[in-house]
This record gives structure tokens, C-alpha cells and sequence, in this order.
């Protein structure tokens, strides 16, 4: 008679039993939050909108958005995918950092999935004119890595915080040399009318402007060359849940192209 073959019976030992359960354990909030990410993901490119809703002047060609975690969770496809009468997104600026201390909850996701989008970004950081400008300069540094096709970063000013107009040219005159110096490109500066002309007017003549100027309907009325209009926070874009603050270029598609990081 032949002989039956015993098969071999493997055991996991405890310790490695252990280990996986250690692991499951670890890896179930990762897992958690990719499964729910996806899911607001893809509830947010249900949202469909038939119109900018805003006004948008037809002279300018390069359009362009805003955005920060107040926007939530965004899907970045259908962003790109909207067009309407010929008017699409064609950059969209990702807040990135504020002050000393804090970092943008949804920056990373943003520009992963921006750039998946084949969206060009830039990043922004909001400037407390009250606290070290060093410090915020270096966590902007620290956060946000430039790479090519991307625009110049932005320091959004727009703020006091109770400090002289001495200290706020100060302070931001820090910023951006440091900044400058990070990524050998001059940053954007982005306030709004007012402040401009109150703060900084005269002072920072080398650097490009954004300016917000959404009151009234006719462009920002400033001496120097303006590279950027914000001239809405209400506009309705596709894959975006509630408002967001809407831009155009001044300038054309090749002069855009020329803004970007070679």
C-alpha cells in the first residue's frame, strides 16, 4: 500500500499574530480616512453649476481660483473639466500656511490632485504683520516645495494686527527677501486696494501684485501694474461646494506661461 503523504500543518506564532492585529490596528484610521476622503471626493464632482455666477470681464483670457480648507474637500477633475462660453480654470492658488505655526488642513491634497488635474498652482502664505516674519518665512520654506510649471509663492497681506505701517513694511520686506532667497524667484504680493495703497504703495514696486477688488465692477484703480485681479469671493465653480474667490490675469497665455517656475 503506498503511504499517505502528511501534509505539512503551518502555524503563525503568536508574536506574528500579534503583530498583524498591532498593524490592522494602526492602519484602520489610515484606511478610514482614504475611504472617506474618496467618498466627499466624489460627492463634490456631482456638483455641477451651470455658470460662473459673476461677473467676469471678456478682455481677459487666463481665469484662474483660490482656495483654502474652507473649501473642503475638492474634486479637482471637474474644476478643470468646466467650461463655460470659453472661460475655464486655468491656475488655481492653494493656501498653504499662516502665521508662525499653522499649515493649511487641505494644502497636500490640493496639490496632489490639482496637479493631477493638470492644473497649475502656487501657494500662499497669510502674513501676521505682528508676529516674526523669520518664522513664518521658514514654515513657509519648510511646507511648500516649487517645482517647475508651478507659479511664483504669494504672501497674502491684508491685515494690521495693530501694528504701524513702518512695522508692516518691515516685517514683510523680511519675509520676502528670505522667500526670495528659498525658491531665487520674487514672490507675489496679494492685498487688497486699501491696504495697498495705505501700507505698501511705493514701497514694494518690484514685486507683482494681486490685488482683491470685488466692490465695484471696473478694475483696480492703482498706479503700478497689477499681475493679478481677485474680482470676486462669490463665483459657483464645478466640484466645489459653496463659493470661491475668482481671478483673472493681466496679461496673456504666453505671458502666463512665462510667469511659471522654468
Amino acid at each position: 500500500m503506498a503511504k499517505r503523504i502528511k501534509k505539512a500543518k503551518y502555524t503563525l506564532k503568536p508574536q506574528i499574530i500579534r503583530g498583524l492585529r498591532l498593524l490592522l490596528i494602526l492602519m484602520s484610521p489610515i484606511l478610514l480616512y482614504i475611504c472617506y476622503y474618496a467618498y466627499k471626493e466624489f460627492k463634490a464632482g456631482l456638483i455641477k453649476y451651470k455658470a460662473f455666477g459673476i461677473y467676469i470681464p471678456n478682455h481677459y483670457k487666463v481665469h484662474g481660483i483660490d482656495v483654502s480648507r474652507y473649501q473642503q474637500i475638492i474634486n479637482w477633475k471637474s474644476v478643470k473639466d468646466m467650461n463655460i462660453e470659453g472661460v475655464s480654470i486655468d491656475f488655481a492658488f492653494l493656501k498653504a500656511t499662516q502665521g508662525t505655526q499653522t499649515i493649511d488642513l487641505q494644502y497636500f491634497q490640493n496639490k496632489i490632485r490639482a496637479k493631477k488635474a493638470d492644473i497649475p498652482i502656487g501657494a500662499y502664505h497669510f502674513f501676521v504683520a505682528s508676529k516674526d516674519p523669520i518664522q513664518q518665512a521658514n514654515l513657509f520654506s519648510k511646507v511648500v516645495q516649487i517645482e517647475k510649471g508651478d507659479l511664483p509663492p504669494v504672501v497674502d497681506i491684508e491685515k494690521e494686527y495693530h501694528q504701524s505701517s513702518e512695522k508692516i513694511r518691515k516685517n514683510l520686506k523680511t519675509w520676502l527677501r528670505l522667500v526670495e532667497r528659498r525658491y531665487e524667484v520674487k514672490p507675489i504680493i496679494y492685498t487688497n486696494v486699501d491696504f495697498y495703497k495705505n501700507h505698501l504703495e511705493g514701497y514694494f514696486d518690484n514685486y507683482p501684485v494681486w490685488i482683491a477688488h470685488y466692490t465695484k465692477l471696473r478694475e483696480p484703480n492703482l498706479e503700478k501694474k497689477w499681475t493679478f485681479w481677485q474680482l470676486s469671493e462669490k463665483a459657483s465653480v464645478n466640484g466645489i461646494k459653496g463659493k470661491v474667490d475668482f481671478n483673472v490675469f493681466n496679461g496673456t497665455k504666453a505671458e502666463f506661461e512665462e510667469l511659471k517656475i522654468k
